[in-house]
């Protein structure tokens, strides 16, 4: 498919990773736009782009992903560092709540009763409505303790661990019921690894999950295990939302 000029409101960022293939540190995104609908955009920079903000970016379909919904930038920045990256996206708007509820009122349009129906459907991107959910912190099976790295001077830990899921201890799961029943799945929204970063695997990382409000979940699958999803972000219902319009 030729580029598209589009609008994007950046929803939720993923925890980075490293891509071995380009030797480079990436983020995968879910957004919103007027003329694809909630879509992903992958590979992003860490930083150079807002939750909430709209932007106005050039995209193309990724060779390496069939699913509908996935799409990468026309950039050649990610060739070289994301030097120049700056140049490839333009603001077109700030958070607002009006637009915060438009994009949910949107959302909770698109709630699908469970996630064998996303699977059945053949859907990548889905919204599951749970208004009861756990949030907990997990062992992390890839963490590797950089104490005991020090302990050898012939080994180095990769400087780009410090932002993926190498050095933290824990993982985010939350835990939520839908039509099929009990689903206990990773948390994968950046902020949460932040948060561990900067002040350990507390409970209060979770203060903005609580269960006096329904909520509508965005899930992402995998590209390779396409019947495993993760947990996006979490986004509270107004349930007197009115009907979307479009914004700018």
């Amino acid at each position: 498919m030729n580029k598209q000029t589009i609008s994007y409101t950046l929803l939720a960022k993923s925890i980075p990773e490293f891509d071995k293939r380009d030797g480079k540190l990436y983020t995968c995104s879910l957004g919103y736009s007027e003329q694809l609908g909630f879509i992903r955009v992958y590979p992003l920079p860490i930083v150079g782009m807002k939750k909430w903000h709209t932007y106005k970016i050039t995209v193309e379909k990724n060779k390496r992903d069939c699913r509908k919904a996935s799409w990468k930038l026309s950039s050649y920045s990610r060739k070289n560092n994301w030097v120049g990256f700056a140049d490839d996206v333009s603001l077109i708007s700030k958070p607002s709540q009006l637009k915060k509820d438009k994009l949910i009122a949107l959302m909770s349009n698109c709630i699908s009763p469970s996630i064998s129906t996303l699977n059945k459907n053949r859907q990548s991107i889905g919204f599951i409505r749970a208004d009861n959910l756990n949030p907990f912190w997990e062992a992390n099976d890839r963490y590797i303790n950089t104490c005991q790295i020090g302990m050898f001077d012939d080994v180095e830990l990769a400087d780009f661990t410090k932002y993926t899921k190498e050095q933290r201890e824990k993982i985010a799961r939350v835990v939520f019921k839908d039509g099929d029943g009990k689903h206990n799945l990773q948390l994968n929204e950046w902020q949460y690894t932040e948060y561990q970063r900067r002040f350990g695997a507390a409970k209060e990382a979770f203060r903005y999950i609580t269960n006096n409000e329904p909520k509508v979940l965005m899930l992402g699958n995998m590209l390779q295990f396409q019947s495993s999803w993760m947990v996006l972000s979490i986004f509270k219902i107004k349930e007197s939302t009115p009907q979307p319009l479009l914004f700018s």
